[in-house]
């Protein structure tokens, strides 16, 4: 049984508890594997199809879609602004201003996506206040701002701290800068979404299918407990558990995130002011995040808790935080008149940072395909 977030958790009840799709119980033969059914494989897949319609495409998750770090995340729908000074010095300044560009049509296009196939996943696009919480933190921003200023892509509002303490309902934040280019979307309505269009588009997926092995000739060979897929080329969209296998190990580290979310409480986000659906994140190192939802809660994490043994990440990150108390005391830090609401659920799930910071994109060098 898959572990049932509580953002998870609402999106099947809105979908009427569906059953699971079939598990693969044989060998099979497909034009393209996906092995992950979070938002990086059902993407993709859906990608694949548009591009290449003929296309016979499978799809392989080890739970049920939504079950991974895909719907138990923050929600934060976030373009590659803040990212950019890395992104220039790996692919120089005009690539890194093409996939700029790229990443806020990005988000753009994911709202377009949601409302044109009905996929209810409270789409808000209302930017992102990048904080400090302490004066320490004050700046933390200045090195990419300087960036998109010499590369004449500037993204961020600089904003006054008495700006930033107005939007952010809070006097805990003590400066920033706001991007307007991020949305907020309940993930795992997202994510099962994407699940639903993709089987109306033919693109066949199997949950409750773990990737047990892969044969990595030519044409490789996907194995599961109970049956096989050969396909001509596989696309490994694990996520975290990509660390799992010795090619990615040293390029990415697993770490877990800690979220709490209140009780509804839409008198109390009307006095602070958090009326729409802003992303709000601070600057230190183990990162606080949070945005409310649209029936009045907030839903606020805390990055870093723990970290994976050699890579291996298995069951370790799920289930109910061991650190919601640390969490919620975060929250009553930026906003200590919600002391009284009481948390109405936590959880936590399995995140990576990778050497660069950035996603991983490529071949493995044993096999092309």
């Amino acid at each position: 049984m898959p572990y049932i977030s509580y953002w998870l958790g609402e999106a099947l009840a809105a979908e009427g508890n569906p059953a699971p799709a079939p598990a693969l119980g044989e060998n099979r033969r497909a034009d393209v594997c996906i092995v992950g059914g979070g938002f990086s494989g059902l993407w993709a897949a859906l990608h694949l199809r548009e591009q290449r319609p003929a296309l016979d495409i499978v799809v392989l998750e080890k739970d049920i879609c939504g079950a991974g770090s895909s719907g138990r995340n923050g929600g934060f729908c976030m373009t590659w602004a803040s990212k950019l000074s890395t992104v220039v010095k790996i692919a120089g300044a005009q690539e890194g201003v093409r996939l700029l560009r790229a990443s806020q049509d990005a988000v753009k296009a994911i709202g377009r996506f949601s409302a044109d196939n009905g996929v209810d996943c409270h789409f808000r696009h209302d930017g992102w206040l990048w904080t400090a919480g302490h004066a320490s933190e004050n700046g933390a921003w200045n090195d990419v701002l300087d960036v998109l200023d010499k590369l004449g892509a500037q993204a961020f509002e600089r904003l006054s701290p008495e700006e930033v303490a107005r939007r952010a309902g809070s006097r805990g934040h003590v400066a920033g800068v706001f991007e307007a280019g991020v949305a907020t979307v309940q993930p795992a309505r997202l994510n099962r979404g994407l699940r639903r269009v993709a089987l109306a588009r033919g693109i066949r997926i199997y949950e409750n299918t773990p990737m047990t092995g892969l044969d990595r000739g030519r044409p490789p060979k996907v194995r599961t407990p109970r049956g096989t897929i050969t396909a001509d080329k596989v696309v490994l969209a694990l996520g975290t558990w990509a660390a799992e296998m010795p090619a990615f190990r040293r390029t990415m580290v697993p770490l877990s995130a800690d979220m709490v979310v209140t009780s509804p409480m839409p008198g109390n986000l009307a006095q602070l002011g958090l009326t729409n659906g802003v992303a709000i994140s601070d600057s230190s190192m183990l990162v606080n995040y949070y945005r409310t939802t649209v029936d009045g809660r907030i839903a606020f994490g805390k990055g870093g808790g723990h970290f994976a043994f050699a890579g291996q990440v298995g069951t370790k990150f799920d289930g109910t935080s061991s650190r919601a108390a640390d969490v919620a005391s975060e929250l009553h830090r930026y906003y200590p008149s919600l002391a009284s609401v009481p948390i109405a659920e936590h959880w936590r799930g399995p995140v990576e940072r990778t050497s660069t910071g950035l996603p991983i994109f490529g071949k493995l060098p044993s096999n092309p395909d």
